[in-house]
């Protein structure tokens, strides 16, 4: 079969040499620039786009893999969710089975264009570093892909998506946490994201943890009562605090990282032991947020991206970091995502030509 005439029926084309003019960010030579347009969310008939450039924005994680395909001005023609992509998690076979379904499932609609011209952006957790990255190239170039790519991390494509520019900080408190940030001159740093074993402070996971630890404490003694361990065993339908040793050797770190909103909940219902925890949590993230503001040179106002359930959707934690970057961070806003992350991998495939 001549590649030339290969459609986007036949595979995906995209690059992975990016121009000499882009600037380095970290160990990613990715372009850069201080604004990105925000896309055009509309939805595009796939009937009505023909012979167009496409652009293909992937976000590749742990418990799902969210892909987008849009017109080369940011226009919506596809989108569409499957199963996780982190090879971490599910293998590196898994991953290249996953990575052909959705950029399959993505194209079936656009089968007249040819595909040398698509740009191509995955973020994924761990592609900020070079052995993770070398498996994910050689994974693209298995299954077919060309070389118009990125290859990110998957704190990046959030942090452009959630602001639509890349100059800036993202505070990330999910299941895991990490800071992340890019300044007007393209150079990068991070603070966490060492995973639930070293780290993940101020994360669900260890919220949760704490919450479990406390609940033991209070059982020896060894700590005055808490509202945690009524609703700690509630919450896992067990019927004394020794039944959580068993609970917790079988638990995954996503069902540990759940018993945060039990902290959450303790807290509104005025138990100084949840409070402690909480406070902890929004100090671990804070001592990150100055680690990164600190080692990027930020000249002028800029943003500070609160993203992760723990900041999404509990404005307790929220509020407490919004309050301190305000009286702490000259220049700096704290704000709520734009848009999710899948946008941001759309937006950075846009810069490259």
């Amino acid at each position: 079969m001549d590649r030339d005439k290969l459609t986007i029926m036949d595979y995906v084309s995209v690059v992975n040499e990016i121009s000499l003019s882009l600037k380095v960010v970290g160990t990613l030579r990715v372009p850069f620039f201080e604004t990105i347009i925000i896309l055009n969310s509309s939805r595009h008939s796939p009937c009505a786009v023909t012979k167009m450039d496409y652009i293909i924005g992937i976000d590749g994680g742990g418990t799902k893999t969210v892909g987008m395909l849009t017109t080369d001005k940011g226009e919506e023609v596809a989108k569409t969710q499957i199963g996780p992509s982190n090879y971490h998690v599910v293998g590196i076979e898994q991953t290249k089975n996953v990575l052909v379904e959705i950029i399959r499932k993505l194209t079936e609609d656009v089968d007249n264009t040819a595909l040398d011209s698509i740009r191509f952006c995955l973020g994924m957790a761990g592609l900020g570093r070079e052995e993770d990255r070398n498996i994910i190239e050689r994974i693209c170039d298995e299954i077919g892909l060309g070389k118009k790519r990125i290859l990110t991390h998957d704190a990046h494509i959030a942090l452009v998506g959630g602001i639509g520019k890349q100059a800036g900080v993202i505070v990330i408190s999910g299941t895991g946490s990490i800071v992340y940030g890019i300044d007007p001159y393209g150079q990068d740093a991070r603070a966490g994201g060492w995973g639930y074993l070293l780290g993940d402070e101020g994360s669900g996971y260890e919220i949760g943890i704490m919450g479990l630890q406390a609940v033991a404490r209070s059982a020896d003694k060894r700590e005055p009562p808490t509202e945690l361990s009524g609703m700690m065993l509630n919450k896992l339908a067990l019927n004394k605090p020794s039944d959580i040793i068993p609970w917790i050797h079988a638990a995954n770190r996503d069902e540990i990282a759940e018993l945060s909103k039990a902290v959450f909940k303790a807290v509104e219902m005025g138990d100084k032991k949840a409070e402690t925890i909480i406070d902890s949590a929004a100090e671990e993230l804070i001592l990150a947020i100055e680690t990164v503001v600190r080692m990027l040179n930020f000249t002028d106002t800029f943003d500070i991206l609160l993203s992760g359930g723990n900041l999404i959707y509990q404005p307790l934690l929220a509020d407490k970091l919004s309050k301190w970057i305000e009286r702490n961070i000259i220049g700096a806003t704290a704000t709520l995502p734009k848009h999710e992350p899948v946008y941001g991998a759309v937006l950075l495939a846009r810069t490259l030509q």
